[in-house]
């Protein structure tokens, strides 16, 4: 029962306990419940109190009012509402692949036990999959306490540098890893996006950038930068040309990407070893027309060529060009 200024036994958050006040027969009390709500008894000398999730002392007052209509002083007493508190925090981030830990370990004066979302019990809990994450602390005195977070799992950069790849001479290649990322860092050491490499490698180069994201997800990618073969590059170049300068076919001869060894030089010598031509710059469109140095126009047969690529110590590419009119 309730008396002036008392200290009640502390109760649960969220529980419904009962008080009592002593007071004359057909008297009417009026209570006032500081953090909690009368559900059984309003007006009588019993009332029973749902307590709110508010922890702390909180404040019980009632007021006798009698038959005649005399009214008493007010009794006050005071309740200490208590739980462990379970707090995991709010929404919380992560990467596809991580995990974060939500620790809900708390002090209470009594022992606690843990039951979290997925059934586990151990104090601590570590989130991988995206989806609320909740807790329940309860103490060996029955108070419990609840808590969620909500827990987004960002996916990682995708990256793609492209396939395995050679360049041969001046060839060079613009290596994007996607413009959205707010930091970079490649094997070249640059920190900025796209980045150029070229072909001048003696041995194969295995090229990887980092990219991280405004989440703090991290993506990479690797791409192997070949040596080129520089034989098996030309080796689709034609052998023959038909210079009737009538159907405006296979008139010249050409060569794809001889253009990129600027300091290509090319001789060719007839069947005396003689030198008929010599030509730099070389045009891969035109790089030789079956003509003398002089302008002449030179006999069918089959002509001996040297080409000097003048690049990184490679032997010439060597072989016969035919001329058939």
């Amino acid at each position: 029962m309730l008396g002036y200024g008392q200290i009640l036994p502390y109760a649960c958050t969220g529980s419904m306990e009962r008080y009592g006040v002593t007071g004359y027969e057909r008297s009417v009390f009026m209570w006032e419940i500081q953090g909690g709500f009368i559900v059984d008894g309003v007006e009588n000398d019993t009332i029973a109190v749902r307590w709110d999730t508010r922890m702390g002392a909180h404040r019980l007052q009632v007021t006798e009012i009698t038959e005649f209509g005399c009214i008493g002083n007010p009794v006050q007493a005071y309740v200490n509402i208590t739980a462990p508190v379970a707090d995991i925090g709010d929404e919380v981030e992560v990467c596809d692949g991580d995990s974060i830990i939500f620790d809900a370990e708390v002090s209470y004066f009594t022992p606690v036990t843990y039951l979290w979302s997925d059934g586990s019990t151990q104090s601590s809990y570590a989130g991988k999959e995206e989806g609320p994450v909740w807790v329940q602390v309860t103490g060996t005195d029955g108070c419990t306490d609840y808590d969620s977070a909500y827990l987004t799992v960002n996916p990682l950069p995708v990256v793609n540098l492209g396939k395995d790849t050679a360049l041969c001479g001046d060839e060079f290649m613009v290596l994007d890893a996607g413009p959205a990322y707010s930091f970079y860092d490649w094997s070249t050491g640059d920190i900025i996006n796209p980045v150029v490499v070229d072909g001048r490698r003696t041995t194969n180069d295995t090229l990887w950038v980092t990219v991280t994201d405004v989440n703090g997800c991290v993506g990479s990618d690797t791409l192997v930068l070949e040596v080129c073969d520089f034989y098996q590059y030309f080796s689709g170049m034609p052998n023959t040309i038909t210079p009737s300068h009538v159907d405006g076919r296979n008139d010249v001869w050409q060569i794809d990407n001889i253009d990129l060894f600027p300091d290509a030089v090319l001789d060719i010598y007839d069947r005396w070893g003689r030198l008929v031509y010599h030509g730099e710059n070389l045009d891969p469109l035109n790089v030789w027309d079956g003509k003398s140095m002089s302008g002449k126009e030179l006999p069918m047969d089959s002509y001996y060529y040297v080409i000097e690529l003048n690049y990184r110590g490679l032997e010439p590419l060597v072989g016969y060009i035919n001329i058939v009119r």
